[in-house]
């Protein structure tokens, strides 16, 4: 494998909840943002919004709608980053309206947030910032909304949360490469004995490294995922908010 700076950075993440007692100044900030914004968008659009939250109150419910992670609360700098076609909307005025309320411009917010908010969390990194993304503030998405004013045809995706790291936990296990890529064609599931050892690698892990008491693998922790956290309210809010009310014509 290559290595460089930029490749060393990108292979030693992870995740960071604990942070030091230290500011992150208004030059760091305006680095991360700049570096944001260059992040790829699709037709141009740069269909999404950044929201810096420095309110107390606010910061709280973003903890209490994520089920207590109090790293909302304790992070020195907390950015909520929205899959936005409401700039689009006011500003380019589409002659087709319904345009706006289909799949495909859903789909282009989501991603050019979730472009954008990688290369915020990059930038954060080079500058000697760690974090973490949290995803569970979208377990009140309607909450969420009234929260911070979003008008319609504004989502809130996730939460990145970033300071100088206290301390730097160990790396997760990830699947093998084999089993996320392939050649002109999908790749093949992981085969029985290749799975089971990796649930028993993630197993390991959370018993050495965490404080966790499961003694749960990865299929354990990931049913547990998707059973738990089902968030069936994000679908009606989307539609409230004006996405996903229209599908295309049938040809």
């Amino acid at each position: 494998m290559i290595h460089n700076e930029t490749i060393d950075l990108l292979l030693a993440h992870s995740s960071v909840r604990q942070y030091q007692d230290k500011p992150v100044s208004q030059e760091v900030v305006d680095t991360i943002l700049n570096c944001a914004q260059r992040a790829p968008t699709s037709s141009y659009l740069q269909s999404y919004t950044i929201i810096q939250v420095e309110d107390k109150e606010k910061r709280a419910a973003l903890m209490e709608f994520s089920g207590g992670q109090k790293w909302l609360v304790n992070a020195p700098l907390v950015l909520l980053f929205c899959g936005d076609l409401h700039r689009d909307d006011q500003l380019l005025h589409p002659a087709d309206q319904n345009v706006l309320h289909n799949a495909e411009l859903f789909t282009v917010a989501v991603s050019d947030a979730s472009l954008v908010a990688q290369r915020a969390f990059i930038a954060a990194q080079a500058l000697g910032l760690g974090g973490v993304i949290v995803g569970g503030v979208r377990n009140e998405t309607a909450k969420m909304a009234r929260l911070f004013d979003l008008p319609k045809l504004v989502f809130p995706l996730y939460v990145l949360c970033l300071g100088y790291p206290e301390s730097v936990p160990v790396q997760r296990p990830r699947f093998e490469t084999r089993f996320i890529h392939a050649v002109d064609r999908y790749p093949a599931l992981p085969d029985p004995d290749a799975l089971a050892a990796y649930d028993n690698e993630v197993r390991e892990y959370f018993l050495k490294h965490t404080s966790d008491p499961n003694e749960f693998g990865w299929i354990a922790r990931g049913q547990h995922a998707i059973s738990s956290k089902p968030r069936y309210a994000v679908g009606e809010y989307l539609k409230e908010a004006g996405f996903l009310t229209k599908t295309e014509p049938s040809v």
